[in-house]
């Protein structure tokens, strides 16, 4: 496990990815099935039409504020759908320098289109942006709308918007934990329809 991870921290995001890919593609596989079988189970039990939009938080910050958060954000704004946030144990860095498991876990999840929206740090976002993992935020939303609401929008220096910072969203806003991480959207997410009723529903004044 050492060597695997002092393996990945001499790799870029997309070469990590690939030797991950490579190297583990039954193992990851396994784990996004049964990733699915658990959400299905889980739907079939709870609601059988309920609807999830899927968020992922790769910061530092603990299972129980990600709890707090995703309890806070669906009480207050969401009914049609469930704002479901998953986490990974984020150390900081890029993907090569997280641990073996979350990275296994981070690339089931954004391979399969199972993250629609990402909650994250810069050293991530350029991580990503690097790689091609990530979408502008004009396919998703209308620039214009975030910026009448006063936004603060991240071009990382490409000259495109691929990142918005969390500061002016409700829920965030409030957390000392969220206010200052960067929202991003995977270029594997599914329900880009959705991501406008989001933003819409978060930039509310």
């Amino acid at each position: 496990m050492k060597k695997l991870i002092e393996t990945l921290k001499t790799m870029s995001f997309k070469e990590a990815v690939d030797y991950i890919w490579e190297y583990y593609k039954l193992h990851i596989i396994g784990i996004a099935v049964l990733i699915f079988v658990i959400v299905s189970i889980i739907t079939n039990i709870v609601k059988e039409d309920e609807v999830y939009y899927n968020a992922m938080v790769v910061a530092p910050v603990t299972y129980d504020q990600v709890n707090e958060l995703s309890v806070q954000i669906n009480q207050e704004h969401f009914d049609e759908f469930t704002f479901s946030i998953d986490n990974i144990a984020y150390q900081g860095g890029g993907l090569s320098e997280q641990s073996y498991e979350q990275v296994q876990k981070f690339i089931a999840r954004t391979a399969t289109g199972m993250v629609d929206f990402m909650i994250t740090d810069e050293a991530m976002a350029l991580d990503l942006i690097e790689q091609e993992g990530l979408k502008p935020i004009e396919d998703v939303y209308t620039i214009s709308k975030l910026e009448s609401k006063g936004v603060e929008l991240l071009d990382f220096g490409t000259g495109t918007i691929y990142g918005i910072r969390a500061s002016k969203l409700d829920v965030f806003s409030g957390s000392d934990v969220f206010r200052n991480q960067i929202i991003l959207i995977p270029a594997t997410s599914k329900n880009d329809d959705m991501t406008k009723e989001v933003f819409d529903t978060l930039l509310k004044d």
